[in-house]
């Protein structure tokens, strides 16, 4: 019989073999769900055990609590499911078990996130499990995301339109947020004594002495002026605000707040992809939460950063066809630092991508002669990565693919051309591939999926891709703000290149929810990511830098270091240990221990000094050229007198027949006393101790890492 689903000869199918047919595709799943309830029940009531999830180390009476919880939790769930399903046959609906239980798990399974952010929330696992912690956020980032989705079914999709007032009153709200958070932590961070003279009180004193009529000067740089390092004269620009309240703090304010305005340009990108205000006030909170944007705001204070909202800003102007505001905000980027030429050309090849040639080809000229004009007649190495004597050499950020460093660029792009296996073995490093992924997964890759977006992306991939000091790919310095602000502006192409594409049918969703559906997802993904990977909630990843964040003020001890502060005269030249150096940096004149020739003050964090350092304080103590005015906290204050023990002492010869000794710790090679001179010259005491760039990419990790550890 053609009706018949019952083939001739063959027994009729029973309730128990369809119960196991349908076991995964339902039942199985219900149980999976009803038995959440117990476990996080258990969890959340023996929250000191909670690490188990990372470690699997519980007593086995424990063990067992766990699997009664879940049982019980089991039974009383399905209970609970057969009870729905008896109250439908009550009320005469018409529904098989099956049907009662499938529609049940449509929105029940949101349950099945809670052990994953669980688990994800183990203290810890972020650092010891870094690759799982992440599949576990994406993993609860679908399921919330699918059961909103499902909440809204019935609702009509969001119409296109303007702008209001209220999606305007969020995107203030997400500025007013993240300024206001970010400023109180990072200034948080820097009365606690985390910020340091590398880099925070560097550009303390080139905003002094350029607010006060000496462009780029610097006493901590080479030739006392930036330019041996870089050219930023956007610094001249927000000197202005300095000048209000000269100090460190004021810059951290700054940074804080110019970064916080990304969120205007990504609101306007994400309108005018979308054209839904609601998705793109969604986008903007999303950046407030973004991790990468919190690492390059929380380390001290750099010209790079102030690339960040700029560079969305260019991008939103060249997809508007904006002209005057274009020209103006490129001639910012451009001034935020020499090397934003190389970042501007690809901005300019994306407006050629765009259909506008002439705005296009005008952008890469104007860049590159910019770059050409700033290397060649105002800084003083006209090489792009620099090796003169009196500039700050960058080679080193590329070692591996850079063998031989004084081939420069050229060696770069021939390890690139002639070895490309070796360039693949570089980006592919596990630390890099970590870090890419804490740059595109909060934004669900969609900037992957950006069309003509994706072409501004390749600087960023170079550089931080082929880059092999370790600072460089890592969210907690400045180097990702070449990268990140393209991601950011490229989100809203990426969602409505989906919502176009025939994915949303083929997994059966409605084309024109996808926008939306996206933009939740990336929101609740940046906000978990966030969680454990960035600064506003405390976790165990994120560093400030070198050091970690401390979130409490040690009142006392900053009260002491003010008042030691306020007895070095203004115009002193004080000699400060790294950590101490932003908090008397705002003056003419700063040095940084040992290097502390000419200085006639000096501050330092004395009590975790190490055995070398112990000795050259005891030293010059001994021989006047330190006084200690006042100690506490282990800080010390001290008068210097640069005078004192500055006569070089004669040699003595050695004896004949008699091997000279070696040197002694602190003394010359005849166990004499050094003089200042030879103490301010060379070696870990002179220039190569106040400027790090001279030594090796081992001896500035192995120094910032003490440093760290030390103070």
């Amino acid at each position: 019989m053609a009706n018949n689903p019952v083939s001739e000869g063959a027994e009729p199918i029973s309730w128990l073999d369809r119960l196991v047919t349908n076991a995964m595709s339902w039942f199985a799943l219900t149980v999976a769900i009803v038995v959440v309830p117990g476990l996080t029940y258990w969890q959340v009531s023996n929250v000191h055990e909670i690490g188990y999830v990372n470690t699997n180390q519980l007593d086995a009476d424990l063990r067992f609590d766990v699997v009664e919880a879940m049982a019980l939790s089991a039974v009383v769930g399905l209970l609970a499911y057969g009870g729905v399903y008896l109250y439908f046959r009550r009320t005469g609906i018409r529904a098989s078990l099956e049907e009662v239980f499938r529609g049940l798990n449509r929105y029940t399974f949101v349950l099945l996130a809670v052990p994953l952010l669980t688990a994800a929330m183990s203290r810890g696992i972020e650092n010891s499990h870094p690759l799982f912690t992440l599949t576990l956020l994406m993993g609860a980032t679908v399921i919330i995301t699918l059961f909103l989705y499902r909440l809204r079914a019935h609702k009509a999709p969001l119409e296109n339109g303007e702008p209001k007032v209220i999606h305007w009153a969020f995107v203030f709200g997400a500025f007013a947020f993240y300024a206001g958070m970010m400023s109180y932590l990072a200034v948080l961070d820097h009365r606690n004594i985390g910020t340091h003279i590398f880099d925070l009180g560097i550009y303390d004193n080139i905003f002094w002495n350029t607010a006060f009529d000496d462009f780029l000067g610097c006493s901590y740089c080479k030739m006392e002026k930036h330019v041996s390092a870089h050219f930023d004269p956007i610094i001249w620009i927000f000197s202005w605000v300095y000048r209000l309240r000269p100090q460190a703090e004021t810059l951290l304010f700054i940074q804080s707040i110019w970064l916080a305005t990304t969120v205007f340009p990504v609101f306007l990108i994400a309108q005018r992809t979308l054209k839904q205000p609601r998705l793109a006030a969604i986008m903007t909170w999303a950046v407030t939460f973004y991790p990468a944007l919190h690492g390059v705001n929380m380390f001290d204070f750099h010209s790079l950063t102030m690339a960040v909202p700029t560079v969305v800003w260019v991008i939103y102007f060249i997809d508007s066809k904006s002209k005057v505001r274009l020209w103006l905000m490129l001639g910012l980027l451009l001034a935020t630092r020499e090397d934003m030429s190389l970042l501007a050309c690809f901005l300019g090849a994306y407006a050629v991508l765009r259909r506008r040639y002439v705005t296009g080809v005008a952008m890469v000229l104007v860049s590159m002669s910019y770059l050409a004009f700033v290397k060649l007649m105002i800084m003083p190495d006209p090489g792009l990565l620099m090796s003169e004597k009196d500039t700050y050499g960058y080679a080193y950020f590329f070692k591996e693919m850079i063998p031989h460093q004084d081939e420069g660029v050229a060696g770069f792009v021939v390890s690139l051309t002639t070895n490309p296996t070796y360039a693949m073995q570089v980006v592919t490093h596990e630390d890099r591939v970590f870090f890419l992924l804490l740059l595109f997964q909060p934004l669900l890759f969609l900037p992957l999926l950006a069309g003509k977006k994706r072409f501004m992306m390749i600087y960023g991939f170079l550089f931080l891709g082929l880059a092999t000091r370790r600072y460089v790919y890592n969210l907690h310095f400045q180097y990702s703000s070449v990268m990140f602000p393209i991601l950011l502006a490229s989100t809203p192409a990426g969602a409505l290149a989906v919502a176009r594409s025939g994915l949303p049918r083929l997994i059966g969703l409605d084309r024109r929810r996808v926008p939306h559906v996206l933009m939740t997802a990336v929101l609740i993904s940046t906000a978990l990511v966030s969680v454990k990977y960035g600064a506003m909630v405390p976790n165990d990843h994120f560093r400030a830098g070198w050091n970690r964040l401390s979130r409490k003020l040690d009142t006392e001890r900053y009260e002491y270091l003010q008042e030691l502060v306020a007895q070095i005269p203004d115009d002193a030249v004080v000699c400060a240990t790294s950590s101490l150096g932003p908090h008397v940096s705002a003056r003419d004149t700063s040095r940084k221990w040992p290097a502390c020739k000419e200085s006639t003050y000096a501050l330092l964090m004395t009590g975790n000094f190490k055995k070398k350092d112990k000795n050259r304080l005891k030293r010059q103590i001994r021989q006047g050229r330190l006084t200690l005015i006042e100690e506490g906290h282990k800080i010390g204050l001290y008068a210097r007198d640069p005078d004192q023990g500055s006569r070089r002492p004669s040699k003595s010869k050695p004896t004949p027949g008699k091997k000279p000794k070696g040197k002694v710790e602190g003394k010359g090679r005849d166990g004499s006393e050094p003089p200042e001179d030879e103490e301010s010259e060379g070696g870990e005491t002179g220039e190569e101790a106040e400027n790090p760039h001279h030594l090796s990419p081992e001896e500035i990790d192995a120094r910032e890492r003490e440093e760290n550890e030390e103070e």
